[in-house]
């Protein structure tokens, strides 16, 4: 993701099979893709004779960079403090070749799916295909003569990120780092909201660097989404969880476009001639992992410390159920403490049920709920019918109006205030719990 940013929670791809890249001339090192492709490319890279597995991630500025158990297994010194150091590692991109970066931004991270990413001024060098219908991927150094004809998309020379260029004035940016298809900035998320206002909006969470840690943001299931030529559809869109105050992150990025954004297509992207062009689609877009069908979740704090606590969309099963954002976990069918499976578990399958207790202020709160079974007009939800790319950006320009002329208001619960821990052994002043109502 942006800068150092990286989902920690990707999944590890399978390394067992390794393919050479086929390489017209010498001028540059090849890069060993590691095939079959699912989910966040990863290519192989070499340091002092070790080799890395390496994330392959658009939206990196860097040429380079690690994590910091790769660094550790290395011997290499960590330099500074916080979540971003740095090290004198050399990164090449062939055993025992020049190396691409001799000093490594480190990512300071108790896991990681990988050893560290390829950035984007590794990436602009070389004409990548990216096949996410075959599960494969590979570097060249030409651009086949046939892609000529498939629908391209320029990128704008010399952008820190392989930027679209957009005919509305968008900021719209490939980052093959993120996991989910389409990002909206926090900006732009309640004119989504209100030009599909039949969508059943749900929540996504997990871990980034580049949201400052742990996250959670709303997301929807559409059936349609246009950018230009580019019709991408059944797919899901989400509340950008990418934060600029952290990671030096541009705070004027519109749109992010992730690997799910790839999943029906087979994509070529020019480094060296500054295009995307991509295939018409071929295959159906598989339905998001662990998709939360009750539309809350349970989170705790950016740097996963203390309490979980909720995060709720506003009018999902789970704030009919009567949950709302702020009230602190106590437990889930009767285990204090719960693990996070167990929190998915009761948010993502169909049928489970949930006994859920909550702190709510000086009160505790029983919350009872079953996520919904299976619509038959749909794989995990209805979802609502496209709209014009030119009504989409008509809702923008109104809910820019509308924040202009007014405050904004979230109309939940006030969160827990500080303090209030969860204590099952300290109930409501009166002793009783609370049963939720969906007010």
């Amino acid at each position: 993701m942006f800068r150092s940013s990286i989902m920690l929670l990707a999944t590890m791809l399978c390394v067992s099979c390794v393919s050479h890249r086929p390489i017209q001339d010498s001028s540059s090192p090849p890069i060993d893709a590691a095939n079959p492709l699912d989910g966040t490319p990863v290519a192989l890279a070499w340091s002092s004779g070790t080799q890395l597995m390496m994330g392959v991630d658009t939206g990196a500025v860097q040429t380079s960079l690690l994590f910091s158990p790769a660094v550790e297994s290395i011997g290499a010194r960590l330099r500074g403090r916080g979540a971003m150091r740095t090290a004198n590692v050399p990164v090449s991109l062939k055993d025992d070749g020049e190396p691409i970066s001799r000093k490594q931004d480190v990512v300071m991270a108790d896991q990681a799916p990988y050893d560290g990413l390829l950035g984007w001024e590794c990436i602009r060098k070389y004409v990548w295909n990216i096949n996410y219908p075959k599960r494969s991927h590979r570097f060249f150094n030409k651009l086949p003569s046939r892609i000529n004809s498939w629908n391209k998309l320029s990128l704008i020379p010399g952008s820190d990120y392989p930027q679209i260029a957009d005919k509305h004035g968008r900021r719209i940016i490939l980052d093959t780092g993120a996991p989910h298809a389409v990002y909206i900035s926090k900006k732009r998320w309640n004119a989504i909201k209100q030009a599909y206002p039949d969508a059943f909006v749900s929540v996504y969470s997990g871990y980034s660097p580049a949201a400052g840690g742990f996250y959670a943001h709303e997301c929807m299931h559409v059936s349609s989404f246009q950018l230009g030529p580019l019709e991408l559809k059944n797919i899901l869109l989400c509340e950008s969880f990418a934060n600029p105050e952290v990671m030096g992150i541009p705070d004027d990025i519109d749109i992010i476009l992730g690997y799910g954004a790839l999943a029906a297509r087979q994509f070529w992207l020019d480094g060296p001639g500054t295009a995307l062009y991509f295939s018409s689609t071929s295959h159906r877009m598989p339905a998001p992992a662990s998709f939360n069908l009750m539309g809350g979740t349970f989170i705790q704090d950016s740097n996963g410390n203390g309490p979980m606590k909720a995060y709720v969309a506003e009018w999902s099963p789970a704030w009919d159920a009567g949950l709302r954002t702020g009230d602190v976990l106590i437990s889930i069918n009767g285990r204090k403490n719960p693990y996070p499976d167990l929190v998915e578990y009761v948010t993502t399958q169909r049928g489970a049920q949930a006994s859920v207790v909550v702190q709510r202020r000086n009160r505790l709160v029983r919350i009872q709920w079953e996520v919904p079974a299976a619509p038959p007009a749909g794989d995990y939800y209805p979802t609502p019918q496209a709209i014009t790319e030119q009504e989409f950006e008509n809702h923008v320009r109104q809910q820019e109006k509308k924040e202009q002329t007014q405050p904004s208001a979230d109309g939940q619960q006030p969160p827990a205030t500080a303090g209030e821990t969860p204590d099952e052994a300290s109930p409501a002043a009166d002793g009783k719990t609370d049963k939720a109502s969906a007010a």
